[in-house]
């Protein structure tokens, strides 16, 4: 059985937003915490956190405007629920200035 995905967005300011993305049960969850603004009418991408490439793995990538998508930086945790809750509370908190420091890059 191939796991669906289920997707949610949290605004967290009119031109902010978090989607949320992860498979369906059973284990291994794999998803994908994308930090979004809203730029010229469309969602982009700023921040993005996700276990893509191997699922114990946790990574967090930067976007810059002129690089886009940054090389990785591995977090550690101890289960990709923490992993997800960590990178949830962080775009909540941190949202304004990500986005503003992804603005000026």
């Amino acid at each position: 059985m191939v796991p669906t995905e289920r997707e949610i967005f949290i605004d967290v300011e009119p031109d902010i937003r978090i989607r949320y993305r992860r498979s369906e049960p059973p284990p291994p969850v794999s998803y994908a915490i994308v930090l979004e603004s809203l730029e010229h009418g469309e969602w982009t991408t700023v921040r993005l956190r996700d276990n893509a490439d191997v699922l114990d793995e946790h990574h967090e990538h930067e976007y810059t405007r002129a690089g886009g998508k940054q090389a990785p930086a591995i977090l550690e945790f101890s289960s990709s629920n923490e992993a997800m809750a960590a990178a949830i509370r962080k775009a909540k908190t941190e949202a304004p200035v990500i986005v503003r420091q992804w603005r000026e890059s």
